[in-house]
């Protein structure tokens, strides 16, 4: 019965570790390691002619090595670096490796120089088609970019703009809440300290607010009520005493000024420092 299976076998000559290439490799840290991967890479390449693919299609790479061959994937990752520079295989862009001197090991019928020609053209054929592809796929990519750049660029506008108008409807938004302070009239002031119960006096409220043009310091008043409740928190709401003599009511005049910061004792003169609020206090003093 006839065996139809076909059989490779490598052949090496006696003086195959004699030659420079393997004598630097086995000269290195796991320099024998190195070796018996290579022999290894060989004989698994025999069936593709020199190229180390699996099922003819899918190139191997270093963590199929490792598992093929029984070596730690960093000792295949280092021993195909070596390789390389020592220009044993060639590692083409798609991942493919060739093993480079491995017609010199296969018995065909043809001469050897014809098979390392035939060989030679083949790893160049396969190097053009490689950069053809590639040269293909990155012109789809390119087709395909354009548009995708455009859309991102009108999205990118398209939200600019909406920040735009969100911060214009904030800014008119907070504009129209802004209500325009109106001046109270002397009922108003009167009504509202009748309300809240307290002593201050709306006629002079009024009187001095309208003197300084309705001012809280130098900045214009927004809340006429919120006064009227600063003058009652001040003590300015106090009832003001007859006073017999002038003295007197010098003296409590200071004594009131002093309570709230307005004096100043060494010099028992007024003091120049802004404590936030002022009020005309009016003395009667009785001859």
């Amino acid at each position: 019965m006839s065996d139809n299976k076909k059989y490779y076998y490598l052949r090496l000559k006696d003086n195959f570790f004699d030659s420079d290439e393997l004598k630097i490799l086995e000269s290195m840290k796991d320099g024998y390691l190195y070796s018996n991967i290579l022999l290894k890479l060989y004989l698994r390449s025999l069936k593709n002619d020199g190229k180390l693919v699996v099922n003819e299609r899918i190139p191997y790479n270093a963590e199929m090595l490792a598992s093929v061959t029984g070596h730690q994937v960093g000792t295949i990752k280092q021993a195909l670096s070596m390789f390389k520079e020592l220009g044993l295989i060639e590692v083409l862009e798609n991942g493919a490796i060739y093993m480079l001197d491995i017609q010199n090991f296969i018995g065909k019928g043809s001469t050897e120089a014809d098979r390392q020609r035939l060989y030679d053209r083949r790893i160049s054929e396969e190097r053009k088609q490689n950069k053809l592809t590639q040269s293909r796929n990155l012109e789809e990519i390119c087709k395909k970019s354009t548009p995708e750049i455009e859309i991102e660029k009108e999205l990118e506008i398209k939200k600019e703009l909406e920040i735009e108008k969100e911060i214009h409807s904030s800014a008119k938004s907070t504009t129209t809440k802004r209500k325009r302070f109106e001046k109270p009239t002397l009922f108003q002031i009167t009504q509202y300290c009748l309300e809240r119960n307290n002593n201050v006096n709306a006629e002079q409220f009024y009187d001095y607010y309208e003197s300084n043009g309705w001012k809280v310091g130098k900045n214009a008043m927004k809340d006429w009520k919120a006064c009227v409740r600063t003058w009652e928190r001040n003590g300015y709401d106090k009832p003001i005493k007859k006073k017999n003599n002038k003295q007197d009511a010098l003296n409590d005049m200071r004594d009131l000024m002093n309570e709230y910061g307005g004096v100043n004792e060494q010099s028992n003169e007024p003091s120049t420092e802004d404590t936030g609020s002022t009020i005309d206090i009016e003395y009667r003093v009785e001859h």
